[in-house]
């Protein structure tokens, strides 16, 4: 089939739509890191969920650190930021490349495990998928 709308194809089309796709990659995966910390604030005190447009935040004393620290460190796609006093750790989505961060700590209120998207608003729920597959295991 061929699209023709004042001198446009299907050709062109295709060009231009792979252009602007690898254009989209090269921004999100050379643009710095906007947000590093936390965009929601503090957790309230007795929450144990806090949620965000950028992420998810959960504090529970039933997490098993060392567990949980392993299955971060297990994504082929991190770069470690910290490893104290808290675990801050680099994800990159795997087609878009996208910088998403997660944190890991424990204190007295129990285990805390936090991810947020540090290039934009919004992450379409991907750091609340990866944190619910990480604790349901």
């Amino acid at each position: 089939v061929l699209l023709i709308v004042e001198g446009l194809t299907f050709d062109k089309i295709l060009v231009v739509a792979l252009a602007l796709f690898a254009g989209l990659q090269v921004v999100a995966r050379f643009w710095p890191i906007v947000h590093s910390d936390w965009p929601g604030g503090p957790m309230a005190p007795g929450k144990r969920v806090q949620t965000h447009l950028s992420g998810l935040y959960l504090r529970r004393d039933d997490l098993d650190f060392a567990q949980i620290k392993s299955r971060i460190l297990a994504n082929p796609r991190h770069e470690i930021l910290t490893l104290e006093p808290r675990l801050k750790v680099l994800l990159r989505s795997r087609v878009w490349g996208f910088k998403d961060i997660v944190e890991l700590w424990r204190d007295e209120n129990g285990t805390h495990l936090r991810g947020h998207s540090s290039f934009g608003g919004f992450d379409w729920g991907s750091n609340k998928k990866r944190i619910e597959a990480w604790i349901a295991r």
